[in-house]
């Protein structure tokens, strides 16, 4: 999967961030420290097991994950590049938060950039590429019947990607990349929401069905219902801490100044 080097979005201001160590795992013996690290907080902040805000203290995950800081730092440097992680003057790293205008600014570009490729998909998409996609399908169903979310979020991405890639649009591609690591994080908390995940495997296969019979104005609308469908369920469990509410440290208070 590429890994855009822009920061995209402006940075949000979590409130106080979580003290503990990061939820990691193991590092890979096959890369350089530096690379192992990265792809270490990389699936922990992308698979949703470091929450947002957190802060990312080279020394604690230097520790944990047994060597120096100094690769860490790279690491934490190339996350920023990838804007998955802020870094704030005299406090350092933390994972990023959205606000909601944030979060429907990145909804509201990827709705456009995937309706516009799955209308070119319609035209350009060989007979092969289709067979892989009905294929895929399996996967999600097979993922979700195990309560998989990691092999979930990896079909979800994979598919979406093909079809990018069957609009063979390669502009199209690069913008698109920019804009899916910060969907990534976004997209870990509501495939846990109740009738999420299964909801999204019906409109793939309505949208494979789409674009196997070329009816590209019908696969564009339901491409923008799914994505702007995914947008209103971040949102609402935004609620709960996934999306900052700017609104909030405001009605803490009010709530404090009643007891």
């Amino acid at each position: 999967m590429s890994k855009p080097s822009t920061s995209g979005g402006r940075a949000a201001k979590p409130a106080q961030a979580p003290a503990q160590a990061p939820a990691l795992e193991p590092l890979s013996g096959t890369l350089q420290l530096g690379a192992r690290a990265y792809v270490s907080l990389w699936n922990g902040i992308v698979g949703g097991r470091i929450e947002p805000g957190t802060q990312l203290r080279p020394d604690t995950i230097a520790e944990q994950l047994a060597i120096s800081t100094t690769p860490v730092r790279e690491a934490l440097h190339r996350l920023e590049g990838d804007g998955l992680v802020v870094k704030r003057p005299y406090q350092g790293w933390f994972v990023r938060a959205f606000t909601e205008q944030e979060v429907r600014e990145l909804y509201e570009m990827r709705a456009a950039l995937e309706c516009f490729s799955v209308r070119l998909a319609c035209e350009r998409i060989t007979d092969e590429e289709l067979a892989w996609l009905r294929e895929h399908q399996s996967v999600g169903e097979a993922a979700l019947r195990d309560g998989d979310m990691d092999a979930y979020r990896a079909y979800n991405r994979d598919l979406h990607a093909a079809i990018m890639r069957a609009a063979r649009n390669s502009y199209l591609s690069s913008m698109m990349g920019q804009l899916d690591l910060q969907s990534q994080i976004l997209m870990a908390r509501t495939i846990r929401l109740v009738g999420r995940p299964s909801r999204a495997i019906e409109e793939h296969h309505e949208l494979v069905d789409l674009i196997a019979r070329r009816q590209a104005r019908a696969a564009q609308r339901v491409m923008e219902r799914h994505i702007l469908s995914a947008l209103e369920d971040i949102v609402r469990v935004g609620i709960r801490g996934q999306v900052e509410d700017a609104d909030a440290p405001q009605r803490s208070s009010m709530k404090s100044s009643r007891r």
